[in-house]
This record gives structure tokens, C-alpha cells and sequence, in this order.
């Protein structure tokens, strides 16, 4: 026997609310409302602490299926045992509360939880996280429907909701299956920077050839309807100026130049602008022969080019 529950100075407005508490939780508890005397017995022991009420604690958790809870209120009990000097009541209590451990252990349901694939997964049982170190090994649990569920970063999460019966074994297996790389969520430093986990092909930089050359081919045409369009703006503004300076259509000597300048753009403009399509539409051809997670997008403005895009 122990030391027994220590005797700490109980005010007496506390000692007749607890006497009335337990009164209210026996009641409760021969109407069958295990909650209400549950809650009443903990509050009563709250106030004055007493082998009495853990006892009736723990037959209000029985009652109410937690056998787990009633079962270690008893063997609480039993481990603060009482002094030599407790009165008839008290030693009552512990043996009726080490008779009940006995009755409640057989009675307990022992589920085993393991989880296949990652090294160290977070497992809920009834919403409640459970330690690894009870993975793998009889966990003792209440009868009844329990739903376990596994995380892991980088895996597809388990689940599974089954009964299992009172003294009954359970072994319950969750095989977790690794997430497509870009799938899996941005680690906490990636999270931090802003970063995103890039999805496989840009990961490991292995763009297809079509798409290369689809690229290639659309960064041309690209340039060269730029190059078209600048030209032709140059075109149009030198044709203004020679049909001021050439009135019905005849250029003095003095402006041989300035018409040479203009065929010359006029060339070029429309050299540029005719390759620039044709290499547009062989890119597109080829980036639409291969497969893509994403459309490609050539965007063109003044002195800028750009290509948006991704491939798998």
C-alpha cells in the first residue's frame, strides 16, 4: 500500500459543493447518464481528493465505453492506494477499484497500427495524434468504430474506419504511396523564399527536342516580325517624307539617297516579316506535335520577346 492520497487543507464550502457533486453524479449514474456523472465525480474530485469519487469516475467511463480511461482511473486508484489511518470507505474503494481493473483488462480492445512507405509518418486515431513508438505494437483502445488516419510530406495521405470488439485484436496496415514530384507540396525553407517544388521535366531539364526546336523556331519568327514591324514604321515614315519632297511622283537628284534608303527598308521589312511568319508557324507546328503540361505563348512588344511555357 502507498503512501495514500495526500490530505490537503480542504475549505469546507469546497468539501459540501464536492459531497453534493458526487450525490448528483451517483444519481446521474443510476439513470444510466454516465456523461453528467463523469463530469460531476471529476469536478468533485477537483475539489477534495478521494479514492470514493475516482471510483465512481471511473464506472461513469465505463458506462460510457471508455473502458481505456475507466480501467487506468482504476489502476490510479490502486497505485495512490490510502494510509493506515483512512476510514472503512477509502479501503472500500481501493479493493472494489482493484476488483474492477481486473474485470475491465480482458475486456479492452488492442489494435496494432503500421504504416508502409514513409520512414515517419504522423498518425491520427479518432482525430487524436498518436507517438511513433506506439506504431507497430498493441495499442490498447475502447471497442467500438475508430478511424485511423496517416500524413507524410511527399505521400498520397491513408485512411481507414473499421470496428473492432471488445477483448478483440486488430491489425490495421496503411500503405502510403509517394505524390508525383509536382504534386508534392514546397518544403518549409521552399515555403519561406516563396519557391515552388518545380514539376519533373524542369527538375531534371529534360525538354523534349520538338520542343526545343518549336522554341527555337518561334524566338525567330518572333524576332523577325519584329524586325518586320520596326522596319515598316521606318518605311512608312520615309514614304511620307519622299512624297512630300517628290510631288507627283518624280524625285529631284537631290533625294536619290533617301529613296535608296526607303527600298532598302522596304526590303527588309518585307524580308523579315515573311521569314518571321513562316518561322512562327513552323514553331507553333511543332510545340503543338508535343506534349506540354502547359500552352506556349510567344509575346512580342517593342524591343522585347518573350516565351512562356512548359513541357513534360
Amino acid at each position: 500500500m502507498g503512501q495514500g492520497i495526500a490530505r490537503a487543507q480542504v475549505a469546507d464550502e469546497d468539501r459540501a459543493t464536492a459531497r453534493a457533486l458526487a450525490r448528483h453524479g451517483y444519481e446521474a449514474q443510476q439513470r444510466g447518464d454516465y456523461a453528467t456523472a463523469a463530469g460531476d465525480f471529476q469536478r468533485a474530485d477537483a475539489l477534495v481528493h478521494a479514492p470514493t469519487l475516482l471510483l465512481g469516475l471511473a464506472r461513469a467511463q465505463a458506462g460510457l465505453g471508455r473502458l481505456v480511461e475507466a480501467q487506468e482511473t482504476c489502476e490510479r486508484i490502486l497505485r495512490e492506494g490510502v494510509d493506515a489511518h483512512a476510514s472503512a470507505v477509502f479501503v472500500k474503494a481501493v479493493a472494489d477499484a482493484r476488483r474492477e481493473a481486473s474485470a475491465l483488462r480482458p475486456r479492452l480492445a488492442w489494435m496494432t497500427i503500421e504504416v508502409r512507405g514513409p520512414p515517419a509518418p504522423r498518425v491520427e486515431v479518432d482525430g487524436a495524434v498518436i507517438a511513433e513508438a506506439a506504431l507497430g505494437v498493441g495499442r490498447a483502445s475502447d471497442p467500438g468504430q475508430h478511424t485511423v488516419k496517416a500524413f507524410a510530406e511527399g505521400f498520397e495521405p491513408g485512411e481507414e474506419t473499421f470496428v473492432v470488439a471488445e477483448g478483440a485484436r486488430r491489425t490495421v496496415t496503411l500503405s502510403l504511396h509517394s505524390l508525383p514530384i509536382a504534386r508534392q507540396p514546397a518544403t518549409a525553407a521552399q515555403r519561406l523564399r516563396g519557391e515552388q517544388v518545380p514539376p519533373p521535366d524542369e527538375a531534371s531539364g529534360s525538354t523534349p527536342f520538338g520542343a526545343k526546336a518549336g522554341i527555337a523556331a518561334l524566338g525567330l519568327g518572333g524576332a523577325g516580325l519584329l524586325v518586320g514591324g520596326v522596319t515598316g514604321v521606318l518605311v512608312l515614315v520615309k514614304h511620307a517624307a519622299l512624297t512630300r519632297a517628290c510631288p507627283d511622283g518624280h524625285c529631284p537628284p537631290s533625294e536619290s539617297g533617301d529613296v535608296a534608303t526607303y527600298h532598302a527598308l522596304a526590303a527588309v521589312s518585307t524580308v523579315s516579316t515573311l521569314v518571321g511568319a513562316g518561322a512562327a508557324v513552323v514553331g507553333a507546328a511543332l510545340l503543338i506535335a508535343t506534349p506540354r503540361t502547359a500552352p506556349v505563348a510567344v509575346y512580342a512588344g517593342f524591343l522585347r520577346i518573350e516565351i512562356v511555357g512548359s513541357f513534360r
